[in-house]
């Protein structure tokens, strides 16, 4: 199949071991499915039911870069934005920030949670912008940027950071470089919409991107909404030099989906 245009330079795409290579059924398997397939670096949602010193070693054995971590969930999905919680949320954050010094991790999904009855926008607002006013400290000792990621009703419809407005009104007012927004075209798409605009707008905030076709949150080239070598030619053409997590579910086998990479010119 002919490729299209090379990028004029290499984007730096990390595989999530949350979505992808789901047939090797433990998470440190997944670590050397993806350094097998090609990548130099992964992220992941929640690898806390694995002992850090052996996420370390698998780390230091493959000579994967490890991009992203979430912030312990709990049972609700984090504690950043749910009331009487603000103990549960520290505690999760230094557990997670211990898991980001030992693996050298720079960037920390901190979730919000779950909505909870009885509690208005903005309670959840305060609550949010008090938690984070706190961790930012613990963020900048760290050295690791803490990221806000809005995401869509459809896929969580009770969680409490489902719109851009939220995300970027706390970012703008605690105004500081350890806080940042990380971007999933996925959810912007299910949110808002209008991805050009959307994209260019928010793109001076945001320190991490990632991608999944809509509405199925399958590859960039599966069947689907979303025109993926526009957006990331467009990713390319504003200036955006992170990295780009490909947190989708792979229609087949994790490997076969991956000619999408070799299709739109780009090497891992």
């Amino acid at each position: 199949m002919k490729k299209i245009e090379v990028f004029k330079r290499n984007m730096k795409f990390c595989a999530n071991l949350s979505f992808m290579f789901g047939e090797v059924d433990n998470l440190l398997g997944r670590y050397d499915a993806a350094k097998s397939a090609g990548f130099k670096a992964v992220e992941c949602a929640f690898p806390y039911s694995v002992p850090v010193d052996q996420l370390k070693e698998k780390l230091k054995e493959t000579g994967l870069k490890q991009v992203l971590l979430n912030t312990e969930p709990g049972d609700v999905l984090g504690f950043a934005a749910r009331v009487g919680e603000e103990t549960r949320f520290m505690e999760s954050l230094k557990l997670s920030l211990s898991y980001c010094k030992e693996l050298d991790v720079k960037l920390l999904h901190i979730m919000s949670g779950k909505k909870q009855a009885g509690v208005d926008k903005e309670t959840v607002r305060a609550t949010l912008k008090s938690n984070l006013e706190k961790a930012i400290p613990l963020l900048l000792k760290n050295d690791v940027v803490g990221l806000l990621e809005p995401i869509n009703p459809n896929s969580i419809p009770v969680y409490n950071l489902d719109n851009y407005e939220l995300a970027v009104d706390i970012i703008r007012d605690l105004n500081h470089p350890n806080l940042r927004l990380q971007l999933d075209v996925f959810h912007l798409q299910q949110i808002e919409g209008n991805l050009t605009k959307r994209i260019k707008e928010l793109l001076p905030l945001v320190s991490h991107v990632q991608i999944a076709q809509v509405p199925e949150r399958g590859e960039p080239d599966s069947s689907g909404e979303i025109d993926y070598k526009y957006i990331l030619n467009l990713l390319e053409k504003e200036g955006y030099q992170g990295w780009i997590g490909l947190e989708y579910k792979p229609v087949g086998a994790t490997v076969d989906g991956l000619k999408w990479i070799n299709q739109f010119g780009i090497t891992l």
